[in-house]
């Protein structure tokens, strides 16, 4: 088995379909995630992994972004995992069937091979979410970590920012 899963390991970055380029929206994720007090390191020490693109360090407002891949893509993704572990507090803010429907065929493989059931819900959550452009990138942010919401007004709130959940 563990032959096998250095072999996908090995073999995976050369099937994986080369980035979009969005560097464009990096300095302004930045930005979003500075002015909510998140600080964001490009680069850091662990990245010299190079099958590291960035991480997320529990419990805390601190987001890494390796230099290589699609950065912006990444840093929605780390940083969603801070949100899921800050203000969601573990629970899923989208609904199970808008993240099935969103997921590539790749994504589902890596998620079947690599992520234990335990994080299948984050790790899946946070590939689709970092598909959102930045502004409804930091609206699904700001509405997930909005304090003393109610269910009921979650669910609204959440309705109204990501509109294809009402498919």
């Amino acid at each position: 088995m563990a032959l096998y899963l250095l072999a996908f390991t090995l073999f995976l970055p050369f099937h994986r379909s080369p980035p979009p380029n969005r560097s464009s929206t990096l300095p302004a994720l930045i930005s979003g995630f500075e002015a909510r007090g998140v600080q964001v390191e490009i680069d850091h020490p662990r990245c010299s992994d190079r099958n590291l693109h960035g991480f997320y360090s529990r419990g805390s407002r601190h987001v890494v972004i390796c230099q290589r891949g699609d950065q912006s893509y990444t840093l929605r993704h780390e940083g969603w995992h801070l949100v899921q572990a800050l203000c969601l507090l573990g629970q899923q803010w989208l609904t199970s069937t808008y993240v099935e429907d969103r997921l590539s065929q790749q994504d589902r493989t890596e998620l079947r091979l690599f992520v234990n059931k335990d994080s299948w819900t984050r790790e899946a959550e946070a590939r689709v979410i970092a598909q959102l452009p930045p502004d409804p990138y930091f609206n699904a942010v700001d509405a997930a970590c909005s304090l003393h919401l109610e269910d009921s007004d979650r669910d609204m709130l959440r309705m109204h920012l990501l509109p294809e959940l009402r498919e």
